[in-house]
Parts: structure tokens; sequence; C-alpha cells
């Protein structure tokens, strides 16, 4: 399925509201009852290119989304057409070796958005918040040193991230078990973002 000479990833996404959702089991494991897809699992219905990231190649492939380097090796941004405010997030990733990619949560133009790192490289990062910062520029909210030891190279990993408030306290769990909590802070007086956005890939 997967081309040698691309980086790729694959994908499988639903989520559900905060105020919708059961309480996370003992094990780290979602009760996905009550989640809703936000992926068909055979078409891109509902999610679109945003801004100026049109690059990479983005397919659906067994039931999965698949993204790929386009031929100049760029990559791209998938977001869906709705916007979200509170939530948790579930997907089940697949990814080769190397890659830099994540979710992208409350993305709005301009750049603004919570990205949760899956950056799958020698010096990067699993489950890691990353952003632009309010003032310019831009860079880890909060590193994440030992996510990427809960990543598994060999199969799909199960990924669930949760966003509530604003500012954000955003939490992560890799396989069940829970590698962030991020409690984000005011900046001059109000939220570094606004309190809802798209889901990005």
């Amino acid at each position: 399925m997967l081309a040698l000479l691309k980086r790729s990833m694959l994908m499988t996404l639903c989520l559900t509201a905060i105020a919708a959702c059961a309480a996370l089991a003992q094990d780290g494991e979602p009760d996905l009852s009550t989640f809703t897809s936000i992926f068909d699992g055979k078409t891109l219905e509902g999610w679109q290119p945003f801004g100026d990231y049109q690059g990479g190649e983005w397919t659906v492939e067994d039931g999965s989304i698949v993204g790929r380097q386009s031929e100049g090796g760029g990559g791209g941004l998938l977001v869906t057409a709705k916007t979200y405010k509170n939530y948790e997030l579930y997907g089940e990733i697949f990814t080769t070796w190397p890659l830099d990619t994540g979710f992208f949560l409350r993305i709005l133009p301009e750049r603004r958005h919570y990205q949760i790192t899956i950056d799958y490289r020698p010096t990067g990062e699993v489950g890691a918040v990353y952003g632009p910062f309010p003032g310019g520029g831009g860079g880890y909210f909060q590193h994440c040193p030992l996510g990427l030891s809960h990543w598994n190279p060999y199969e799909y990993n199960k990924v669930l991230v949760r966003i509530e408030n604003n500012p954000p306290r955003i939490r992560v769990w890799i396989n069940g078990e829970q590698i962030t909590d991020y409690q984000d802070v005011y900046y001059d007086n109000k939220p570094a973002f606004p309190d809802s956005g798209h889901v990005g890939i």
C-alpha cells in the first residue's frame, strides 16, 4: 500500500463533543460508541486543503486517509470543512519513517492553532504541543520527549486528543497511555487563539 519513495501517513478518524462523551476507561481506551466519524472511510467529503498548504497527495485507501508527499517532496495540510470547539479526537495512525505531521486543533487562517506533533524523526517528538506564539514566531508550548517510546512503528497507533475551554487544556493519549497534559494561559489578558476552528492533519 505504501510507496517506498514517498513518506506517508495512514489515518482513520472520529470525534465526539466533550459535552456528550463518556469518561475514559481505566486503561485509557475511549468508548467509541459515543463518537461520530468525521471521515466516511470512502471519500474525502467534508475535508479540504488548507490555505496556502495545497501540497501533498491525499487519497482514501482501504478505509484510511493516506497522505503522501508531492512529487517535489512537499507536504500539505488537510482540514475539516466544519469547525469544532471542545472535543475528543480519536485516530488510528500508521506512519513511515521519517515523517513530520500531527493533529492540528482549532486551526484557522493566519496559522492560529495548536498542533499535537507526530514528528517521527530522530530529533522529533510525538505528543508535544506545538504552534505559533501569540507574539510572533513559533515553537513548543510543551515538549513530550518520551512520546516516541509509546509509538509502535509497525502497527496503527491509537491516538486520543482532548481539547476543552479557552485557554484550553489539552491532553493526549498514545495507545492507551496518557503522555501529555498541557494547560495554556492568557496572553495580554486574553486567550492566544479563538475557541473554535477546523481539525487538520
